[in-house]
């Protein structure tokens, strides 16, 4: 198949969607890359592969989940009904009227109305990688210089980050193709001239500015970490609706508001530890609610990578109160499985996030195969398991779709990068996709290593899917892997706890 994608649309200014624009940039019309070494800048080829590249970003600045504000999401949605599924606490937008006639110099013009947008970050006061910072950088373009972060070696601070990927944008001239505080609503495919068409809204002066514009090729890079998961638990709606106290982890930003409080957090993966070891030395009492608690299934937790959690969770000295599962929330308190009853001042939902796409769910796509995505269980559960993805980046309903950032890795800057890449080979024509079944069979080989357990792409996968995906990219561009040898990401987790511990006494100032 030979692709005529000139005008491209990127939709997100994270990290995924700004390395896809530098990546396509330096891609010339005859297949071939100008990032053939790791250095800081890379000349543009004299004749592109793409005439036109647009990002599109919700908020007024880059960066994606790292792009800290004080702000926040509201914390729990007592005004939806079903607030458990992505559809309804995120359902997709529609424009006033018909915006056939629109461009963005001619918009249709309404009333900016209220609504659940999820556009605030979850970053907070305090949050480090947990990921050495080596690895949370990009192989072209500026290095990754730590600062004052040596107090959580080999980790980095979310501001380093964010420094890091403004410097990104601009050592790489990257801002002027970005139109900030403009939303993608819809992307379907016109049947009739085979463009993709995105209806997008640009708040301007407390208004919504809608239009419609066509592509050649759309790349979704919007991340994961948007849309929060709010657990299906009886009589929870009622009870936040009526205390206020309630909030999903995503709205978190620091102690003070829990100080001399009795919290209960909902969950026990590596975010409620992260917000755990910030909360015990303020809190009154801090209690921790997860389906394998109490019970021998932490202690059997013999992953490097998380044992860790397992054993900072069950040390008496840390005074933790564990409970299992939430059956129901009463009136004024708590019921667990066991039939426990507490009250709590404060419950925070460390319970994850929804991969959605609101503007893919839409009529005009349904049957089209674009993209699948489903939960491991029951419909009220996270929906986070993506199909139909080649390399969990090509469309496999049609490749003119792709998306970035898609697996859980320790190496997803590096695996964002690759699959930019593999979007420049192919979309220049350098590189062609393998027939349609098998890009089939690689998405059920994939699927079925989830379904046995293999949720996350350890640093060894990851290091083979970065060497498979990079095979469709460009002619002559770098690959990180042919000249590094990382040591393993996984090992360095075991020092978190040790920074556990050190916030938790006090040896850290926060």
């Amino acid at each position: 198949m030979t692709f005529s994608a000139k005008k491209v649309a990127i939709i997100g200014a994270g990290a995924g969607g700004l390395v896809t624009l530098n990546e396509l940039l330096h891609t010339a019309s005859d297949g071939s890359s100008t990032i053939d070494k790791e250095k800081e800048r890379h000349a543009l080829p004299a004749n592109g592969a793409f005439s036109e590249i647009t990002v599109f970003e919700q908020n007024s600045s880059i960066g994606g989940v790292w792009n800290y504000s004080n702000e926040k999401d509201e914390g729990f949605p007592s005004g939806v009904v079903e607030y458990y599924k992505p559809s309804e606490v995120r359902p997709t937008k529609t424009p006033p009227e018909s915006l056939d006639s629109t461009s963005r110099e001619v918009p249709i013009e309404s009333k900016s109305l209220p609504g659940l947008r999820w556009n605030k970050s979850g970053i907070y006061d305090g949050l480090f990688t947990n990921i050495p910072g080596e690895l949370m950088r990009f192989t072209s373009g500026p290095p990754s210089v730590a600062t004052n972060d040596g107090v959580y070696a080999p980790f980095v601070t979310h501001d380093h980050v964010l420094r890091y990927l403004k410097n990104f944008t601009s050592v790489n001239g990257l801002e002027k193709y970005i139109r900030f505080n403009s939303s993608v609503e819809k992307v379907y495919k016109d049947p009739e001239t085979g463009k993709w068409v995105l209806q997008v809204v640009e708040r301007k002066d407390n208004a919504d500015n809608w239009y419609q514009e066509t592509f050649d090729a759309v790349v979704v890079a919007i991340g994961k970490f948007n849309i929060p998961h709010f657990p299906k638990v009886k009589g929870l709606r009622e009870f936040a609706a009526k205390h206020k106290n309630v909030s999903h982890a995503k709205s978190y930003r620091n102690p003070s508001d829990f100080r001399n409080k009795k919290v209960l957090i909902v969950g026990s993966s590596i975010s409620a530890v992260d917000i755990l070891q910030y909360l015990i030395p303020v809190c009154k009492e801090v209690h921790v609610s997860a389906n394998t608690l109490p019970g021998q299934e932490l202690k059997n937790n013999k992953e490097a990578g998380k044992k860790w959690i397992s054993d900072v969770l069950m040390d008496p000295a840390l005074l933790i109160r564990l409970h299992p599962k939430i059956r129901q929330f009463l009136e004024d308190s708590v019921e667990f499985i066991d039939d426990q009853v507490e009250s709590f001042d404060k419950i925070i939902l460390a319970t994850g996030y929804h991969t959605h796409y609101p503007f893919l769910s839409i009529p005009e796509n349904e049957g089209k195969g674009y993209v699948n995505v489903s939960t491991d269980g029951e419909d009220a559960t996270q929906h986070n398991i993506v199909r139909n993805l080649y390399l969990y980046t090509f469309s496999i309903g049609d490749s003119s779709l792709c998306h970035i950032g898609i697996p859980s890795t320790p190496l997803f800057f590096l695996i964002c990068e690759v699959s930019a890449i593999a979007v420049a080979g192919v979309w220049s024509n350098a590189k062609a996709l393998p027939s349609k079944e098998e890009q089939r069979q690689w998405v059920e080989d994939a699927f079925a290593l989830q379904s046995a357990g293999t949720k996350r792409v350890t640093s060894d996968a990851a290091t083979e899917l970065y060497n498979k995906i990079h095979s469709l990219g460009p002619r002559g561009r770098y690959n990180f892997f042919k000249s590094n040898v990382i040591d393993d990401p996984e090992k360095a987790k075991i020092i978190l706890k040790d920074l556990f511990y050190k916030i938790v006494k006090g040896k850290i100032e926060v």
